[in-house]
């Protein structure tokens, strides 16, 4: 039998069971859909991942490159999509498809509109491996999901533990299928033009699973870090305020059971505190906004979101051009957005206030700054993104439909002006 692995938010090999399952088949080379189509907001159109991302994703397909040809395993590397899919399914008689089980149709459109276009029957086999917990183990259906994010925590933390994750494939697979690896494209190549790392980022880091594994050992291991996360977690300047992980995850470098494995490990070893328990607490809410979107699926695109709410969003171009450069009249989101343009990348606090000024204080459509969001952010998920954009805008989970005050926020958190100093001057 010839297989397909789709590595779409899984480049990694080790914690991959769809790797391992996939290998028992005669013939198999991996997939991956680059995808490059453009974003359109307003009047602006903007590609679909900023320079910081596309850079990120580009050194994370290299270091799988080399993981798998040791394995004997080819990579294919696709922007096409759909069309090239089917073909390869056709030319190489593909019996079966491996992914993650996409939440989402913009996840998984690419391979739903190839297996109908294919004319050999394939199967599609699928897992959750880039969540905690199957979906099957879960307490509940997901369709029963509690719409309250503390009643999804306590239930599935009175009974559910992560399961062990997986070590790496050692053996050398005989490969029924010779292909050659495609040659990974340059950043140049796919229309960047060159860029360097902004010497103030808070997220210099290199893509990869090796990359993964040492910012994970730096963090956990060599600093310490973790052992104060809840304590610094609302930082805004500098590398260890916070695990910089989600960039990892977002691609599938590195696994949610290998972390929550880490700090198991951490705990035993070193220090068990609400410190390393929240750093767990972070990773139950990227899982429960995945589940969210098996929930209510395509509903966290809409502008209704998920509680089909109804308000007036104004849709002002020359208000979200000042926005995403920084140039309103709040100077602690302008020092984010500033950020975010120049790094890809701004804290989880940083996040909710520029959300909840554009969509709250402006009262602007969150669409529009979702789809900023998924533009630049090297660690765009779509889940997290578009949930948190429906829970800051009145149309999620929050119960409490809170608005951040942030001046209040700036005060709190940049007291001595350190943070907004460095990105406005």
């Amino acid at each position: 039998m010839n297989s397909i692995l789709i590595v779409n938010q899984l480049l990694r090999i080790k914690e991959n069971t769809l790797l391992i399952k996939a290998m028992k088949n005669k013939g198999l080379f991996a997939y991956y859909y680059l995808d490059h189509q453009s974003i359109e907001i307003g009047s602006k159109t903007f590609p679909n991942k900023s320079f910081f991302a596309r850079k990120f994703e580009l050194e994370s397909l290299h270091n799988l490159k080399v993981d798998l040809e040791r394995l004997n395993i080819p990579l294919i590397i696709d922007q096409v999509g759909s069309d090239h899919l089917a073909t390869l399914i056709d030319c190489y008689s593909i019996e079966s498809l491996y992914s993650i089980d996409f939440a989402t149709s913009n996840e998984r459109n690419f391979i739903d509109k190839a297996i109908k276009q294919a004319k050999t029957d394939v199967t599609w086999i699928k897992d959750h491996s880039d969540l905690l917990y199957p979906l099957q183990k879960l307490p509940f259906d997901v369709m029963e999901l509690p719409e309250v994010f503390t009643v999804f925590r306590k239930k599935v933390e009175r009974y559910n533990t992560p399961e062990t994750p997986l070590e790496a494939p050692e053996d050398h697979l005989s490969n029924g299928l010779s292909i050659e690896s495609s040659k990974i494209p340059s950043l140049t190549e796919l229309g960047y033009s060159n860029n360097t790392i902004d010497d103030r980022s808070s997220h210099p880091f290199k893509g990869g699973e090796d990359a993964a594994w040492d910012r994970l050992d730096q963090y956990f291991w060599q600093t310490e870090a973790l052992a104060e996360y809840k304590q610094t977690r609302n930082g805004l300047i500098g590398l260890d305020f916070s695990s910089k992980l989600s960039s990892y995850l977002a691609f599938g470098c590195l696994s949610p059971r290998s972390i929550y494995a880490e700090i198991k490990e951490f705990e035993a070893s070193v220090v068990a505190n609400q410190d390393t328990y929240w750093l767990f607490f972070e990773l139950l809410w990227r899982e429960y906004f995945k589940l969210i979107s098996f929930k209510h699926k395509d509903r966290i695109f809409k502008v209704e979101g998920i509680l089909n709410r109804s308000y007036e969003w104004g849709k002002n171009n020359a208000l979200f051009e000042k926005w995403i450069d920084g140039k309103t009249k709040d100077d602690f989101v302008n020092a984010a957005m500033i950020e975010l343009k120049s790094t890809g990348w701004i804290s989880n606090r940083a996040r909710q206030n520029v959300a909840s000024y554009w969509a709250k204080n402006l009262k602007q459509n969150w669409i529009w700054g979702a789809k900023y969001f998924e533009a630049q952010l090297i660690d765009y998920d779509a889940s997290a993104n578009w949930g948190n954009w429906c829970y800051v805008s009145g149309v999620g989970n929050d119960p409490r439909d809170r608005k951040f005050n942030t001046q209040r926020q700036a005060e709190m958190y940049d007291p001595n002006n350190d943070y907004r100093r460095l990105w406005l001057q």
